[in-house]
């Protein structure tokens, strides 16, 4: 597939940099390389260093030459962003002035129909942000239709989940359901025509893509890592498209966090302070330009001087976390 084909905007971009405020010699980690936007556009505004780390071996691809040329100031590490810390220690880093997280699906899985994330396509039933783990098909063709509907359900959100997931388990009896289209064709056919004003296949191919990639205890497992390997006033940032990622990020900074002018430095406080509370969104301009950031939200905050090293008060479900 063509690179031109992967042409991407990065959300939020500005805003990202304005927080960041590259500094020269500082070590960003952006967890999710991806098509390379937002660490390019770091690297040019200050002789920093950027480790890039994304789960699709695709992304290294995309811009391998223009990656080079930024000889050591940049590594690249393929693997997950849950394992955050290990990827870090790997390199012989022991703490960074910002770990950046751009959740989702990113534009270039998005535009590439082998990927099967999207029903625009059709294309073998996939969905898997790295090469290993199950895939969509399994999924669809081999869990019993309450884990199907609880999928479809809970990560989905989706209301019209056990009409969705009969409608699947009616369809395998005669045939395996194998590809994007197939899929979609089924889920048109159980979801009512005046339901809901999105695509009706929408929250059904979401919630298949966040539960086979654990994208919600990732994002736990990096927000934790990110409090352990942060330097003081290093920052956390993290763009969400979906209320079930929003929520965790939300709730880790709501635990873990007060404002700037209560933060005293060497006092025993949260992990994390806060100059602005309320949460960014892409502007009006930005959005015309750029209909996939119209869901992203921001948030973001600074660690403090505490050293909070696995704090055994973190908990998955009460930041928001869910299971099947």
């Amino acid at each position: 597939m063509e690179e031109e084909r992967f042409l991407h905007k990065s959300i939020m971009l500005d805003e990202v940099i304005s927080i960041l405020n590259p500094s020269e010699n500082e070590i960003y980690v952006d967890c999710t390389l991806g098509a390379g936007g937002h660490t390019r556009q770091i690297l040019k505004t200050a002789k920093c260093n950027v480790v890039g780390i994304d789960r699709d071996p695709s992304a290294f691809s995309l811009n391998r030459e223009e990656y080079k040329a930024y000889g050591k100031r940049l590594s690249l590490v393929e693997g997950k962003f849950g394992d955050l810390e290990n990827h870090i220690s790997n390199l012989g880093i022991e703490k960074v002035d910002a770990v950046f997280l751009d959740l989702g699906v990113s534009s270039m899985q998005l535009d590439n129909a082998e990927r099967g994330f999207s029903f625009r396509f059709d294309a073998p039933l996939d969905m898997r942000m790295g090469s290993d783990g199950q895939s969509a098909f399994e999924i669809i063709n081999k869990y019993k239709e309450k884990d199907l509907a609880n999928i479809i359900f809970k990560y989905g959100e989706e209301r019209q989940s056990r009409r969705i997931a009969h409608g699947i388990v009616e369809k395998r009896k005669n045939k395996k359901i194998e590809t994007t289209f197939e899929l979609s064709e089924i889920i048109k056919s159980a979801v009512p025509k005046k339901y809901s004003k999105i695509h009706p296949s929408t929250k059904t191919f979401q919630g298949l893509r966040i539960f086979l990639n654990d994208e919600l205890k990732e994002l736990y497992k990096a927000l934790i890592a990110a409090e352990n390997i942060l330097n003081e006033n290093g920052r956390l940032i993290v763009i969400a498209f979906h209320s079930l990622e929003d929520r965790i990020v939300k709730n880790f900074l709501r635990f873990n966090s007060i404002s700037e002018k209560k933060y005293k430095q060497g006092e025993s406080l949260p992990s994390f302070f806060y100059k602005n509370k309320r949460v960014s969104k892409p502007s009006d301009d930005e959005i015309k330009n750029n209909p996939r950031a119209r869901s992203a939200r921001l948030r973001y905050a600074y660690k403090t001087s505490v050293n909070n090293f696995n704090k055994p008060d973190h908990s998955y479900h009460k930041y928001g976390g869910i299971d099947v």
